[in-house]
């Protein structure tokens, strides 16, 4: 009995190190290019929120955009919509004034939809 016990402890560990000697999974960073981008956007700078923190009425800038139609939406910290709109690109920077102020003070996200993209960005109400 004794021995059966040690071989099966034995099988136990033999299988315990050679998990944890295996090397890590590789993973591979997919680069987006334009094409992958419908929305067009290359930097952080090109989607701009002002003022952040703001008292609820807020600006949303975006530039660079090459998508012709965009989704707004406004999410509240736990996800729900509060806000939706369909924006259409009809200048080569798209700006779309906001007002929140009815809203809870808080985090509020910020997302753009085109296609199979998407951007989301933070905004503070105070």
């Amino acid at each position: 009995m004794k021995q059966i016990i040690l071989s099966v402890f034995t099988c136990f560990s033999v299988l315990l190190v050679q998990a944890q000697a295996k090397a890590p999974a590789q993973v591979q960073v997919a680069q987006q290019t334009e094409q992958e981008n419908p929305l067009g956007l290359k930097q952080e700078e090109d989607v701009a929120i002002y003022p952040n923190p703001s008292n609820g009425v807020f600006t949303i800038s975006i530039a660079n955009l090459q998508a012709q139609k965009v989704e707004l939406r406004i999410l509240n910290v736990i996800g729900n919509e509060i806000h939706r709109e369909t924006l259409t690109r009809t200048q080569p920077v798209l700006t779309r004034t906001i007002n929140l102020d009815r809203y809870a003070k808080g985090l509020y996200y910020v997302k753009l939809e085109a296609d199979d993209y998407s951007a989301v960005r933070r905004v503070v109400v105070k």
